[in-house]
């Protein structure tokens, strides 16, 4: 008993030792224009992180997307939503990040629009169809054509950026853009005519919460409480739609028409949903499903060298804490 004693002496916490929580660490989480991000612009405005003990740092990546990727894997940036291909093409490349939440789910915001005349995919055989080759648009354009019995190989692909895709369809340099929101839309009021959307294949792309894992391992209380104010957060983005696009559309000063268009096209995930997209399943609505399917791409594609399993990079443990 004196040495059990003598143990809890030791392990007991000096008088005046600081006790509950460590002190809150910086986090700098990236936003940008997306429903899936809404719920930070959100918790900004309303002073949730600071009631949740966090210092967080709100950074506006909404025109450098894709270099904001790169900033969150050599720790200038902390957190943000990457589409799932981007988490696995980064992963592949030998960046250790983990996606700790399933944060939104594209429900049009992709669509292929085309000349009048074109009324399938087959149509453009031969003709110029301009996409951001390389990342998850090219691959959604594959899962399209692989259900219509085309290869990609058969269609004439043009690499061009959304904004030069616009140019050169208004010009007629190309047949087609596939694209997302808002140049799809803009395209169509161009006068090209809508051939589908990502709304006519449900659970085919989300986007994911990442981390790195360095970052999570070292501080997982703070991450749990980052999560605990997503969901404070996409419930509010859910129960006041309205007022939560007000909020995003004076933060970026962007048309309040055009953030309520991206909302109708992209759906804010839930708890449920969550359930479903880290369940182990074979469908595309299972992040694990999608993985492979995603690295086998990349990999016929040259875009990687490497295989990389799901479970090491997707961590639901964060989620099934508010469950």
């Amino acid at each position: 008993m004196a040495a059990g004693l003598a143990s809890v002496g030791c392990n007991s916490p000096a008088p005046g030792a600081q006790r509950g929580p460590p002190p809150a660490i910086p986090i700098r989480i990236a936003t940008y224009e997306w429903p899936g991000s809404y719920w930070i612009d959100v918790a900004t405005q309303k002073g949730w992180f600071r009631e949740a003990g966090l210092t967080v740092q709100r950074v506006d990546v909404d025109t450098r997307y894709f270099d904001a990727l790169e900033d969150i894997a050599t720790g200038k940036l902390d957190a943000m939503g990457f589409t799932q291909f981007d988490l696995v093409r980064h992963v592949a490349a030998g960046e250790d990040l983990v996606g700790i939440a399933a944060v939104d789910s594209s429900e049009g915001a992709e669509s292929m629009v085309v000349k009048h005349g074109i009324t399938r995919l087959r149509d453009l055989k031969g003709k110029r169809l301009a996409v951001l080759r390389g990342t998850y648009l090219e691959y959604l354009l594959s899962v399209v054509a692989e259900r219509e019995g085309l290869n990609l190989s058969e269609l004439n692909l043009v690499d061009l950026s959304e904004e030069a895709a616009m140019v050169a369809f208004k010009a007629g340099t190309v047949d087609a853009m596939f694209v997302w929101e808002p140049y799809g839309t803009r395209a169509v009021a161009a006068g090209g005519v809508r051939l589908f959307s990502s709304a006519d294949f449900p659970g085919l792309t989300y986007s994911v919460l990442t981390l790195r894992h360095s970052f999570v391992e070292s501080h997982p209380q703070q991450v749990a409480a980052l999560i605990q104010v997503w969901h404070r957060g996409e419930r509010y983005v859910h129960d006041h739609p309205d007022e939560s696009c007000r909020i995003v559309a004076e933060l970026f000063r962007q048309p309040y028409s055009e953030v309520q268009e991206l909302m109708r096209s992209v759906r804010v995930l839930d708890l449920t949903d969550n359930g479903r997209a880290f369940s182990y399943a074979a469908g595309f609505e299972s992040l694990h499903g999608s993985w492979r399917r995603m690295n086998d791409f990349m990999l016929d594609k040259g875009l990687v060298r490497t295989r990389v399993d799901s479970p090491a990079h997707l961590d639901a443990s964060f989620i099934q804490l508010l469950q």
